[in-house]
């Protein structure tokens, strides 16, 4: 778990060395973690270290705590004569902050979270990297501010107040993550992504200080687009090879362009082979190894597989529910860790990740099924309202062709928001079927579309396209994917880096026109020309599957997941939580044994972690506090 901490008791010194004790504590995985603390009176900050960019720095002025993965380090150093050559990573920040004040965060690339104590204004600062790689979360109460890396160190505290937050439990189970920057805790927020946070005499305040902008800029050709992204992703993974002995440093290979890309352009930076780990599944329609070897005989990798099966799943999950520190859905968590675990066995320290390219660059499939949506709009009003829609709803039949064009008429005609998240589970299932009425008393007239709404609407971006990408780096990425990756990297012992997430990779994403991300009924399109002579053909040309997991099969044909599934979700203690109706749950049951699909399985995957971490975390904590 490990991580840093700050906590600021205002006049209670006594108090403030015991609370950041607690919250240190809170933060350690096990014995091998070292732990140190910097106190200030009533202030301090500390860390639980697990890896060496794990740091505490003191001065007289400062006290200085990060978990950092700084790309441009040897640039900073040269930058700022007064510190040395090497050293340690806290000591350059600190010395960033003394000359730049908050505007220190601006300089860092890379994966950080940092806490700074500035003993002569008396005030708390704290930040997270553009993308919220790295994580801080944070409570106030009754005079008290503390911040941490997880929320276990802040909960160890004994002085936050646990009250679930339900507007969090209907966004775990429609987005399968929580949504920042509310956590599964009402008394607990996260800082959000490219944001500093400030706490003083004055209050709090957060600043963003770097977002995503979709500007288009220039004239140039498209040949000369491709040039240019060739040559920025190019020194972006150069940059997060750097200093890595390539022994020690691998990638994810799914067999899909964005991490064949990476693969292919650490085969650039290395004499020897890249080391390349990928994971495969019996079930053939979850199974992306075909493709993987392709990509790492074409670049002459070496190449890592592993086949996960359910046993491996059922072992595994206890851990990896836990890892988490709020409830997280995205199964896709579980071949992340394998590959991670199978790198970590194999004597890898840095894995890096393709995370980012489709979000960046338009990958993603629901851009296209959009597109096919918007087209309706351009139809004139005077024959969609006058004509098509009269006509469809005087026809009598209810499936077939007329069917699919009504649904395709219906969804063509709700908001951008409303159609691009139409198929999440609390869309298409009532939520007055799902939960009690206790519970939705509790919501009141929270709008789950709330938050991606709002993305939406006050996106830097004008084109329709760029503000679906928005929204999807603020959500699909910064909410689900980073958190999945570098958690269960973490997990294995593996630290992540991500190339896509490069801010130069990002911001000449925001400046090429959205027709070049989707053209036509083609996906990353500009990315795909100009990486078409480094990829193989058979990867550019592949449908995307991405790291999924047969769980739906594996509840359905492995006894012991089977099982753990009824006895979990149909047990008394899940009954009382108060959150579902039990005879909902049932039906779920039910339809799952009769599809041959994946979608009640699924659907059952994100309430089965939802209640063990609620069995873990919650229900453990009152066991200890009764």
């Amino acid at each position: 778990m490990s991580g840093i901490a700050g906590i600021w008791r205002n006049g209670d010194a006594c108090g403030a060395n015991r609370l950041l004790a607690g919250v240190t504590a809170g933060l350690k995985l096990d014995s091998s973690e070292s732990r140190s603390l910097a106190l200030d009176d009533d202030a301090g900050v500390g860390v639980s270290s697990r890896f060496d960019n794990q740091q505490l720095h003191r001065t007289a002025e400062l006290l200085v705590a990060i978990d950092a993965d700084l790309e441009n380090e040897a640039a900073l150093r040269e930058s700022l004569p007064e510190v040395a050559a090497t050293g340690a990573a806290a000591e350059l920040v600190a010395a960033l902050y003394r000359r730049f004040r908050n505007s220190f965060v601006e300089k860092l690339r890379g994966r950080f979270s940092v806490i700074v104590w500035d003993r002569r204004n008396r005030k708390l600062v704290a930040a997270v990297d553009p993308f919220g790689i790295g994580r801080l979360v944070y409570s106030r109460q009754a005079g008290t501010f503390m911040v941490a890396s997880r929320i276990d160190g802040l909960l160890a505290s004994g002085d936050v107040d646990p009250a679930i937050n339900p507007r969090s439990v209907l966004n775990v189970l429609n987005f399968s993550a929580n949504l920042a920057p509310e956590t599964i805790f009402t008394n607990i927020r996260r800082i959000p992504p490219g944001c500093l946070l400030v706490a003083s005499d004055q209050g709090i305040r957060t600043n963003v200080y770097w977002d995503m902008r979709y500007r288009v800029t220039g004239s140039r050709s498209e040949a000369q687009l491709s040039r240019e992204m060739e040559e920025v992703v190019s020194r972006a993974v150069a940059s997060c090879c750097a200093g890595k002995d390539a022994s020690e440093t691998g990638a994810f290979l799914s067999g899909g362009t964005d991490s064949s890309t990476v693969v292919g352009m650490m085969a650039r930076s290395y004499a020897t082979p890249v080391r390349a780990f990928s994971i495969g599944f019996e079930e053939q329609q979850f199974n992306e190894l075909d493709y993987a070897v392709l990509a790492a005989r074409h670049f002459k990798a070496e190449h890592n597989t592993y086949l996960v099966n359910a046993k491996d799943c059922f072992q595994a999950l206890p851990s990896m529910v836990r890892y988490f520190d709020e409830p997280f859905g995205n199964s896709s968590a579980i071949p992340t860790y394998f590959c991670a675990r199978l790198a970590a066995q194999k004597g890898v320290k840095v894995l890096l990740a393709g995370d980012g390219g489709d979000e960046l660059f338009g990958g993603n499939e629901r851009y296209l099924t959009d597109k096919i949506f918007e087209a309706y709009g351009r139809v004139p009003r005077i024959f969609r309202r006058g004509m098509i829609e009269p006509m469809l709803r005087l026809m009598p039949a209810q499936n077939g062709i007329v069917g699919k064009a009504r649904s395709y008429v219906r969804r063509a005609n709700l908001s951008p928001v409303q159609r691009f998240f139409s198929y999440q589970f609390l869309t298409a299932h009532p939520i007055g079927e799902v939960f009690t009425a206790d519970f939705l008393g509790s919501v009141a007239d929270y709008d789950f579309l709330e938050t991606p709404a709002r993305y939406y609407n006050q996106g830097p971006a004008q084109d329709h396209l760029d503000r679906l990408l928005y929204v999807d780096v603020k959500m699909t990425l910064g909410d689900s994917d980073l958190p999945k990756v570098t958690c269960m990297a973490e997990l294995a012992g593996i630290q992540p880096r991500f190339p896509f997430l490069d801010l130069a990779v990002a911001e000449f994403s925001g400046r090429i026109s959205s027709g070049l991300k989707v053209r036509g009924t083609e996906k990353r399109y500009l990315f795909k020309q100009a990486f078409r002579k480094l990829l193989p053909a058979e990867v550019i040309a592949k449908k995307k599957h991405g790291f999924g997991i047969p769980v739906a099969e594996w509840m359905k044909n492995y006894k012991p997941m089977r099982e753990l599934a009824h006895d979990t979700l149909l047990s008394q203690r899940a009954c009382e939580r108060g959150y579902f109706r039990p005879e909902f749950i049932r039906h779920l049951f039910e339809l799952h044994a009769g599809d041959q699909t994946s979608y009640y399985g699924d659907i059952l995957w994100t309430f089965l972690v939802l209640e063990l971490w609620h069995q873990q975390v919650v229900d453990r904590r009152q066991r200890v506090m009764a």
